[in-house]
């Protein structure tokens, strides 16, 4: 059963999560995304983005680290889900703010929006937690 402390419309601590050159780095050695526009400026300008951009799947991963709090708390994540509106590029600080949208028995929903400096929304999300038995 879902916790009594978890409300509807209840607001997530928001994170602030800087994306430098290094943890792209790393997530491209790891996933093997070595696409030029996420290292070299250059090569990101020629496809139209302003400067290297982070991995989308990365956006992905640094957005649910706002749901931590619950996994060590006996929950788990069922579902995840995410559209992208416009990239992060390489050394910005995201902005991460999550709100508890709906509530269930077993399981609650976080609405999950990703803003960086450049553009106030970059990833719109959506994370189910479900009750770990």
């Amino acid at each position: 059963m879902v916790s009594h402390a978890i409300k509807l419309g209840d607001a997530l601590e928001p994170l602030l999560i800087e994306v430098n050159e290094d943890l792209v780095r790393k997530y491209g050695e790891v996933s093997g995304d070595l696409n030029p526009i996420h290292f070299d400026d250059r090569a990101s300008k020629e496809k139209g983005f302003s400067a290297k951009i982070i991995h989308g799947m990365l956006s992905m991963a640094i957005a649910s680290n706002i749901v931590e709090p619950y996994l060590d708390k006996g929950y788990w994540v069922k579902t995840y889900e995410m559209k992208f509106k416009a990239p992060v590029l390489v050394g910005e600080t995201i902005s991460i703010k999550g709100t508890i949208e709906s509530v269930e028995k077993e399981s609650f929903t976080i609405d999950i929006t990703v803003s960086s400096p450049t553009y106030p929304q970059v990833a719109k999300s959506r994370i189910m937690l479900h009750v770990y038995k």
